[in-house]
């Protein structure tokens, strides 16, 4: 099968990702929290304790070395990382699994979703332990020069397509993190390659949305700019939204796939034929 079928496979896919989401809108709230929750850090690292602690911040440092200031900024990056890592997954938990039961022809509800990631806490946070270590060092890499940062982009790239599966595996199986990642690279690597024309689809929609965002705006800010920048900046964070909460619909739906559970409107060989396997 030519990358153009599989494309076309890819986004049949996404749009029964939409319905999906057209079927259970609350699903859209779990993106909104965790971006929400993410303002809040960001808020809270670029502004709130650098404005509380400014003085003290500053006096600190002003009586370290090089070396110590560089280490404290590793240190504060990773532990920014830890954090946004840790309510990615946490909030991307409760969609997997409100998803799944979704796929497997059941009621749920918002508050399941958020129970059963209450109870996945540890492991969420051993996993956010772990990306932030590797978001750290890739941090580190890219600081290093040109080469640095195209090398730090290829692993990048390559640590996004062996976690592919983690947060299905990491919430459903009994595994330890190294252990979530090893198995979800033997998923992808055995069971489905290495190209994954789903992904495309939705960079298309989502490219459209925010092509269709600017335009809008655009467009109103010849009538009033404050409306016009207002409008395409909501329109853009609605489109996100939908198109992440549609790319973890598919990862459920893959993983209920690979595991033989029920997929829902999903239908089994248009999942198969989006990957190119080995």
């Amino acid at each position: 099968m030519s990358f153009f079928s599989r494309l076309s496979n890819g986004w049949e896919l996404a749009k029964i990702s939409f319905d999906t989401i057209n079927k259970n809108r609350s699903l859209l709230l779990f993106p909104v929290f965790s971006v929400i929750s993410l303002i809040l850090v960001l808020a809270t690292f670029a502004g709130g304790s650098f404005f509380l602690f400014g003085e003290q911040i500053r006096a600190f440092l002003d009586t370290q070395s090089e070396d110590v200031g560089k280490a404290l900024g590793l240190a504060a990056v990773f532990v920014y990382y830890l954090i946004n890592f840790f309510i990615i997954v946490y909030f991307n938990s409760a969609l997997v699994y409100c998803a799944v039961k979704i796929l497997n022809g059941e009621e749920t509800r918002l508050a399941e979703g958020i129970e059963f990631a209450n109870s996945r806490l540890g492991k969420i946070f051993g996993w956010a332990v772990l990306s932030a270590t590797v978001g750290t060092l890739l941090q580190i890499l890219h600081n290093t020069g040109k080469v640095g940062e195209i090398i730090g982009s290829l692993i990048g790239m390559a640590w996004s397509i062996l976690t592919f599966f983690v947060v299905p595996v990491l919430i459903f199986e009994d595994k330890g993190v190294i252990e979530t990642v090893k198995e979800s690279g033997r998923l992808m690597k055995q069971k489905w390659g290495e190209s994954l024309a789903a992904n495309v689809s939705f960079g298309i929609f989502h490219l459209l949305g925010i092509l269709a965002g600017i335009g809008i705006g655009i467009l109103l800010s010849s009538v009033n700019p404050i409306l016009g920048i207002g409008t395409g900046i909501l329109i853009v964070l609605v489109v996100s939204t939908i198109i992440s909460t549609a790319q973890t619909i598919f990862v459920a739906a893959v993983y209920n796939h690979v595991t033989g559970a029920p997929t829902g409107n999903f239908d089994g060989y248009t999942l198969d034929s989006v990957f190119i396997t080995k």
